[in-house]
């Protein structure tokens, strides 16, 4: 089974804090039984975070150990050079459009206007299901 799904950081923070819709929450359960990715950027910014507590932390790890981690390579860096230079996108969701459009993946974010003007970027957002 490939995997179907790559997942942006601010929709695992939602997910662990218990804040998606009730749809969103049951259709984000469903797509975490896939083999759904995630960028590294996405572990960096999640781990890094300085709030979290033991118990956060523990959840999270667990979360994302059941994720597939996409690490930064050259093409996505490729694509990555690309979207910087022709798009007003940060370089955090720069990687993560990259490497969505690298894998051939729908991007699952809450974040739809930084990256709209991305060609080729299908996007899901869980609020709006």
């Amino acid at each position: 089974m490939s995997p179907g799904y790559l997942i942006d950081t601010n929709i695992l923070i939602y997910y662990l804090n218990g804040q998606l819709t009730q749809t969103g929450k049951r259709w984000m359960m469903d797509v975490l039984v896939e083999r759904t990715c995630l960028s590294i950027i996405s572990r960096i910014e999640i781990l890094g975070w300085k709030g979290h507590t033991d118990a956060s932390l523990k959840a999270t790890e667990g979360l994302l150990s059941k994720l597939t981690e996409q690490t930064l390579n050259d093409p996505i860096a490729t694509l990555c050079i690309g979207l910087r230079r022709n798009h007003p996108i940060k370089l955090p969701d720069a990687i993560i459009a990259a490497t969505a459009l690298h894998l051939d993946l729908p991007l699952i974010t809450r974040n739809v206007t930084d990256f709209r003007t991305v060609e080729r970027l299908r996007l899901i957002n869980p609020f709006e299901l």
